[in-house]
């Protein structure tokens, strides 16, 4: 050490600070609900497949994804209505940054980042939860779990077991009472007369 030199004092080694992860949420504007994101991806739309169901005549059934990417939440447009950040349309993807206002149609939200432990952020509570909202036009819940598939599968059996029995009904028709039959034919539009009848 030269003379001319201060000896510097040794600073007390300080306990480094908490992991803090920062995980997005959304604030409805007009009730003030909250709704976080966690570190996946988020569908909004009107449909109830949606997990954030927005019950709002402009907000288009599937209007918008926000996916956790790279670390930052990213918002991807699919609506017709449109969906602006900061007032201004999104044209495919947008990244968010806090206090970013976000609307679907007309439903408005502010995008913020909350600062929490790395191991709450983990935790399945972080993570964006179930939940419905009573009198309210915004809700916010799991995935489908393929019950739009199920209900299809029942209406497209129903339609299929509904022609076979119309076909049924007019083979034994038909085959009983040819008359009468053909009459029964001869008053359909001429596209099904000549599926039916042949001619």
């Amino acid at each position: 050490m030269n003379e001319g030199e201060k000896e510097q004092p040794v600073q007390p080694s300080r306990k480094p600070a908490p992991d803090i992860e920062r995980v997005g949420v959304l604030k409805r504007l007009s009730d003030g609900k909250e709704y976080s994101l966690g570190f996946g991806s988020l569908r909004i739309g009107r449909q109830k497949r949606a997990d954030l169901v927005i019950t709002e005549k402009t907000v288009s059934r599937h209007h918008a994804d926000i996916c956790y990417e790279s670390g930052r939440y990213v918002l991807y447009d699919h609506s017709t209505n449109g969906t602006w950040v900061n007032s201004q349309l999104v044209a495919v993807a947008r990244p968010l940054r806090d206090r970013d206002k976000v609307k679907f149609g007309r439903a408005e939200f502010l995008f913020t980042l909350k600062e929490v432990p790395k191991q709450a952020a983990l935790r399945p509570a972080v993570q964006t939860a179930p939940k419905r909202i009573p009198k309210s036009v915004t809700q916010i819940m799991k995935g489908g779990k393929g019950r739009g598939k199920r209900r299809g599968g029942r209406v497209l059996r129903g339609v299929v077991l509904l022609v076979l029995l119309v076909v049924l009904v007019l083979l034994v028709v038909y085959s009983f009472f040819p008359d009468l039959a053909n009459r029964l034919i001869g008053q359909l539009p001429s596209a099904v007369q000549q599926l039916v009848g042949g001619r």
